[in-house]
Formats: structure tokens, sequence, C-alpha cells
């Protein structure tokens, strides 16, 4: 495993990271519980170090799970552990809302501390803006409950660059998750959401000039760059399975989306990489990028993830991973 290590934080990070949002037993394709914590422990065994995870993933679920393997035989110690908050809800299943009041983030810390086991987080980040609370009120709030020794590091998830800059002359920003993959660069919806921010043209500069981790979220566009869940134009995914409501992933935007799979994997049969590899590994190619969270609920997939963090491409590979996007996307 490769390790890439970032002036914001002590710890290096391992290039490949776990993303425990599919972990619960909610709206996702394949899997279950009890692989998905074999999952977890194959990659500990792997040497990732960098796990990422959120209250709102399965409704306080994933944190559970995920609590419940690193709480076993010393496990919390080997790993980084990153959660968020500002994401609330009244009721499981239900609507969330955005909030990063004080009030709601002195709550949020101590229920994910339950449900993960632990008396401390290493990364705790904002999920996204809450732009009816002032950034002060959140600072005062993070402060605290650095003081107290419940959080080390505060990361920031889909903010402005703009809002980033103001936060961090106040509170030091260790890291910033954000849409990053072959398709997303700059994109400006995430699952139909509005994003503030454009990844490579605004973020990724900015990380680097000031030395803070770059983590990005759905590095795979949400399976479709491993070749697992989307064949041609039609899907083997559950009728539940959350992806179908991303507008990004189905009709005209899927077909466009698939032709440049389509060449992608013809590349991989010429190069000797599979898809995921290929996926990552432009990724992985960008001295910005720290960790890349990549969810698995199987163990065999957990595994060949974590491989990944052993592989570098070659430019010229690099290069022609460009050239069909260049060739073949607008």
């Amino acid at each position: 495993m490769n390790y890439r290590k970032v002036d914001a934080i002590k710890e290096e990070l391992s290039i490949i990271g776990f993303g425990c949002w599919s972990v619960a037993s909610y709206n996702w394709t394949d899997g279950n519980i009890e692989d998905a914590k074999k999952a977890i422990d194959v990659s500990i065994d792997s040497g990732v170090n960098f796990f990422d995870v959120a209250p709102v993933y399965g409704y306080g679920d994933s944190e559970k799970i995920l609590g419940d393997v690193i709480s076993a035989d010393g496990k919390r110690e080997k790993i980084f552990l990153a959660t968020k908050c500002g994401l609330r809800w009244d009721v499981k299943d239900g609507p969330t809302k955005n909030d990063l009041s004080k009030a709601s983030i002195l709550f949020e810390i101590d229920e994910s501390l339950k449900r993960l086991k632990t008396d401390h987080v290493d990364l705790y980040q904002l999920h996204w803006p809450d732009h009816k609370t002032p950034l002060e009120e959140t600072i005062d709030a993070l402060k605290e409950i650095i003081k107290a020794g419940k959080i080390r590091y505060v990361g920031l998830s889909n903010y402005s660059l703009a809002d980033m800059k103001n936060f961090n002359e106040s509170l030091p920003v260790a890291s910033y998750q954000g849409l990053y993959n072959l398709f997303d660069r700059n994109s400006e919806f995430y699952c139909g959401i509005p994003l503030e921010y454009q990844t490579e043209a605004e973020i990724l500069p900015y990380c680097v000039q000031n030395g803070i981790a770059f983590i990005p979220y759905s590095p795979l566009n949400q399976g479709l760059l491993s070749g697992r869940y989307y064949q041609q134009r039609d899907t083997n995914l559950n009728a539940a399975d959350m992806r179908l409501t991303n507008p990004e992933l189905v009709g005209e935007n899927l077909n466009k989306k698939l032709i440049v799979v389509e060449k992608l994997k013809e590349l991989a049969q010429d190069t000797g990489y599979t898809l995921t590899q290929l996926s990552l590994g432009w990724l992985m190619a960008n001295q910005a990028v720290t960790s890349i969270i990549v969810g698995s609920r199987k163990p065999s997939y957990a595994l060949e993830n974590a491989q990944m963090g052993n592989i570098k491409l070659e430019s010229a590979v690099v290069d022609s991973i460009n050239k069909v996007f260049l060739d073949n996307y607008d």
C-alpha cells in the first residue's frame, strides 16, 4: 500500500481509503452486513488506514457497523477515522436537513462517538454547507469539541472555495472531500444537487498550495467506472438502489457515459489493466489526491480495491485515458 502525506495532517494516509456509505443494508445492490464487516477487516489487514463514514449513511447504521469492527482487537489504533456532521433527520429513511448550528454539532459528535464505540474521531468533516448558520457559530462549536478531545482535525466537504478560504482563516482546514472522477472533473451537480465548487479548476490548486488533503468521493462514478453494475444500456441494479435516482446515471446521460466506458474497456484490454485499475490509477496519478475512498460490501472487492494501492499507471496510459475522454465525451 502506498501512503501520502500532507502538511495539514500528521499521519500518512493510505492512497486507497474505505468508504462506508454502502456497508449498511440501505439502498445498495449486492452484499450484506456480515460481508461488509469482513470487507472492513480485509481492508485493514491490507494496509488501508483511512476510513470514511457519516451519520446519514444508513441513518446511523454504517457508523454502528464500522464501530463494531474497529472496537475489537486493537483495530481502532490502526486506522485514521473520519466521519461527518451537518445532515440531520427526524425520521429514519425520511428527508434530511442541513444543520451546522452549534447545538446540532455538539449533539451529533456525541452520537457518532457512541455508534463508533470510540472516544475521538481523527477527522470531523462538515458534510454539506448550511447557509442558514453563520460560519462563526459552526467554527465555535468545532473549537469546543477539539478542546474536549473529541476530534483532532476538521475537514470540509462540498464547500465553495470562498467559504473554505474564510473558514481556513479562523480554523485550520485539514482536508477537503469533493466529487471527483474521470467523468466529474468540474461538475455542476451531484445526484441532482447543485455544487458550489469546481474541483479541478478551484479546489485542487488551493489544497496543494495550502497542504490540505484532498479526498475524492464517488471515484468510480457510483460503480459505473468499475464495470460491475452497468451492462450496455441496461443495469443489473436492484429496483431500490439509490443510483437509479441519480440523473447522471439514467437515460441519455448514462448512454453518453457508456460509450466512454466501452472505449476504456478496450484500453484496459490493450494495456493489461482492469477498468477499475484505470479509473483509480488515473486519480492516483494526480499528486493532489491524498486518499481515494472506495466503497465495498464484499471481501473480494475490498481486497481488489486495496491492491490498487500498489499500482502506478505509466504516463502513456494516463495520456491514453485522457485522450479517450477528449475524443468521446463533452
